[in-house]
This record gives structure tokens, C-alpha cells and sequence, in this order.
């Protein structure tokens, strides 16, 4: 484990309305459990150096319509290294907050609940604050050591301090800026299966599952 707090942050994109087939299963935070459907494998859980990520936190930015928003930040992980594929595992879980309930990383207005962030961004060559976000952290590997870290820890303690569990999803959805097409109405099989691929019990299916 990190001798401090060491957080990278997650780009979690949207789910894509016009697939009816669209589930946006990942991650799993039922489950604690992070990269399953191989979705991120070419970049932030690349099988090559997913273990960098050992003992790293990760903040879950979720894009919507008002803008990203820090759903989740996870205790250190551990990587677990399955066949053809990397899965970020955690302890205790908690469900992430609900996407209208979570601090804001930007907006286009640049509001912030982490402020530092908004340096960061400031000479990211896009027109839109959010873009600027997009483009920064969509591959982004290197973790947060300093205020930037301690400004998100801050932002979801003082969430959570204010309102208690009520900011808190009671499904996965929730923590999307609109429900899937398709939700998923059984996490435990859907993570079960994905497992199954892992280890080679099943024929895998082509492209990410998420």
C-alpha cells in the first residue's frame, strides 16, 4: 500500500442512449470491483502495467449533462491479474453517490469542488471547461500526490458529513446521469459471468462488456 493518499481519476463515460443493449455494468461497486469488462484495457487497466495501480484510490468522474461529477473514491485497491484481463478490487464497499448528489469536479461555468483542478485545466487546449476535463483525464495515468488529492478526499468527506447516506445510490443507475437502456437487474450473475470469462471457463465475447 501507498504510505499516503495516491488517487488517480477514472473517465467513465456516458451511456450511450441509442444501444438498446446498453447496461454501463462497471464498475461494480456491489462488489468493489473496478475493470471486469475490459472496457479500460487499453489505458488505465492495461494489463502491462495495471500494477502500478496497486494501493493507488480512485475517483470515479462521471460525465453528464450538468457537467463531471466524483461518484466514487475507492480505499486503495488491489489488482488482481485474470487472464486476459486486470480487475481493481477494494475494501469496505460502499455504493457511490448519486450522480445528482455528487460534488462536482467541472462544470462549464467552471464550478468546482476541487478547485486546484481548474489550474490544471486552465491551458488544456479545448473551448469548454468540460472538454478541457475530457481531454486531460480520459488516458490520464499518473496519480494525484498533493492538493489535488487532498481537495477530493475534503470534497467527499464533507458530502457525506452533510448529508448522511441520502447521497448515497441505492442502484447502480443512479449514479449515472440518466438510466441505461438496458439496466441491469442482476449485478451478482452479470459480474459472475464476467468472471467466468476471466478465468477461461467461458468463450469470451468480443469488445468490452460494461
Amino acid at each position: 500500500m501507498k504510505d499516503i493518499d495516491q488517487i488517480i481519476i477514472v473517465h467513465l463515460r456516458r451511456p450511450v442512449m441509442s444501444n438498446p443493449n446498453e447496461m454501463r455494468s462497471d464498475p461494480f461497486w456491489e462488489f468493489g470491483s473496478f475493470g471486469c469488462t475490459r472496457c479500460h484495457s487499453r489505458n488505465l487497466m492495461n494489463p502491462k502495467k495495471a500494477h502500478e495501480l496497486e494501493g493507488v484510490r480512485l475517483a470515479f468522474a462521471q460525465g453528464g449533462r450538468d457537467g463531471f461529477k466524483l461518484v466514487h473514491l475507492s480505499p486503495p485497491v488491489t489488482i488482481i491479474q485474470h487472464r486476459d484481463r486486470c480487475e481493481a478490487k477494494w475494501t469496505p464497499i460502499e455504493m457511490p453517490f448519486k450522480y445528482v448528489s455528487a460534488p462536482m469536479l467541472i462544470d462549464n461555468n467552471g464550478n468546482s469542488d476541487v478547485p486546484e483542478l481548474l489550474e490544471l485545466l486552465r491551458n488544456t487546449d479545448r473551448t469548454t471547461w468540460v472538454a478541457k476535463f475530457s481531454s486531460k483525464f480520459r488516458t490520464r495515468r499518473r496519480p494525484f500526490i498533493g492538493d489535488i488529492a487532498k481537495q477530493i478526499v475534503a470534497a467527499v468527506d464533507r458530502f457525506k458529513s452533510a448529508s448522511g447516506k441520502s447521497v448515497l445510490a441505492n442502484d447502480y443507475w443512479e449514479a449515472l446521469p440518466k438510466s441505461p437502456p438496458k439496466p441491469d437487474k442482476d449485478r451478482k450473475a452479470t459480474y459472475k459471468s464476467l468472471l467466468d470469462e476471466a478465468a477461461g471457463l467461458t468463450p469470451r465475447n468480443h469488445g468490452c462488456r460494461g
